[in-house]
């Protein structure tokens, strides 16, 4: 029986704008996106939020290759907290009927140090009794480790927890250690998802 219910951080209990962040200071979203496949891809986000060094390592890291973007790269580095925009819609009400029915909040979140900066401007994070950042860990999703050292934590069963993530990659790494996952669109789309899975609707 399911008894906690585990949410990812970015895209699904904050929103995030990348695109509206860098068209502002690239011009345009074809620059963006050539910026976010070269400058700043997933490879170099996944180093950020492994930490072996601290953030600012990596974009100084980036600005030596790429000098043509440093202010790119810096307003990333020095405004980094403007890129999340907001909570998603409904989630703050659907976890406090959750809380209200006895499921355990936690969270586990591919991130940087950073991501204290973005749990100060949302204080939607206060509703998380704990979590698991990859930083902490240098693990990351959605290889099986991160998810063995969340339960080995928490102290909790794979069944007995459900994962909601907005990357199904990582929702198929949480299944593959035994936890229930859900792919995360929008509120309305979990409830329903939850209501499957769980044995009382809400």
């Amino acid at each position: 029986m399911i008894k906690n219910i585990v949410f990812d951080f970015g895209g699904v209990l904050v929103q995030h704008d990348f695109m509206t962040f860098f068209t502002k200071i690239l011009g345009s979203k074809e620059k963006v996106a050539w910026f976010m496949q070269n400058v700043l891809p997933e490879k170099v986000n996944n180093d950020i939020d492994m930490e072996l060094h601290e953030p600012s390592y990596y974009i100084e890291q980036q600005k030596r290759l790429w000098p043509e973007y440093t202010e790119a790269l810096d307003a990333f580095d020095k405004h980094y907290t403007d890129i999340f925009i907001g909570e998603s819609e409904g989630i703050r009400d659907l976890m406090l009927k959750l809380k209200a029915d006895g499921y355990r909040l936690l969270g586990l979140s591919n991130w940087s140090s950073r991501v204290y900066d973005v749990m100060a401007k949302f204080d939607i994070f206060n509703l998380i009794e704990g979590s698991i950042i990859s930083k902490d860990v240098h693990q990351l999703k959605p290889n099986k480790d991160i998810y063995m050292s969340f339960l080995q934590k928490f102290n909790v069963k794979a069944d007995e927890c459900v994962f909601i993530d907005d990357r199904p990659d990582n929702i198929e790494g949480c299944k593959a250690v035994g936890m229930p996952g859900i792919v995360f669109r929008n509120t309305q789309q979990l409830t329903q998802e939850l209501n499957k899975l769980l044995p009382t609707r809400i």
